[in-house]
């Protein structure tokens, strides 16, 4: 069998905790996303009114297509 030789890496807790923060940023912004289509498409199917069902909706795609394409785009 062979074995790696790697050589440990050092860890960097200010790098470590940024990414951490980034991480929790973009996950808190994905759950409040993903909760807007949630109950976007139970309250669309709620109100009647077809203009705010689709604006809700497209409201929440809009915010999703924001974040995955600024997130490369600050990098």
């Amino acid at each position: 069998m062979s074995q790696s030789s790697l050589a440990p890496m050092n860890r960097d807790p200010q790098r470590d905790a940024r990414i951490r923060t980034a991480n929790r940023r973009t996950g808190l912004i994905l759950l409040a996303i993903s909760l807007l289509f949630f109950f976007g498409f139970i309250v669309s199917r709620l109100i009647t009114d077809e203009a705010v069902s689709i604006a809700v909706v497209g409201g929440a795609v809009l915010l999703y297509l924001l974040v995955a394409i600024g997130r490369h785009l600050w990098k």
